[in-house]
């Protein structure tokens, strides 16, 4: 039942605005801001990418050329992989990693993009000791 309102959730957020919606493949990046390729006004819209399966692979916000607000990336499972929140292009707020179970990995609080506090589970739930960032790529 979760599942099933976070994907509601989802797609309400992607639908319920009026606002442009473009494959994250069809975005460039130049000095850290996102334009749709071969433009030179910096991007504002929604933006996702999806699996060969036409699984939802990644989405998420992007307001003049940042990320912004919330993005989730999933396993192809259908299990969230990430979530994060962004605000003007930093991580600011809630950045929270899971493994391919579902069961939580990592919280990071951000603010600034500076990590406040980090907490960790192994993959049975259990609190354990911070791993470095690298791990969870």
């Amino acid at each position: 039942m979760y599942k099933f309102l976070f994907i509601a959730f989802l797609f309400l957020q992607f639908s319920a605005f009026s606002q442009q919606k473009i494959n994250y493949a069809d975005l460039e990046e130049r000095d850290g801001i996102f334009y749709e390729q071969g433009s030179k006004t910096p991007y504002t819209g929604q933006c996702v990418t999806t699996f060969p399966s036409g699984k939802l692979g990644m989405g998420g916000s992007i307001k003049n050329g940042l990320r912004d607000g919330e993005w989730i990336w999933f396993y192809e499972n259908g299990n969230k992989k990430r979530y994060c929140v962004y605000k003007a292009g930093l991580k600011d707020g809630a950045s929270i990693f899971f493994y391919k179970t579902g069961v939580k990995k990592s919280e990071i609080i951000f603010s600034n993009d500076k990590n406040i506090r980090q907490t960790s589970w192994d993959e049975a739930g259990v609190k354990i000791g911070n791993p470095s960032f690298s791990s969870f790529n």
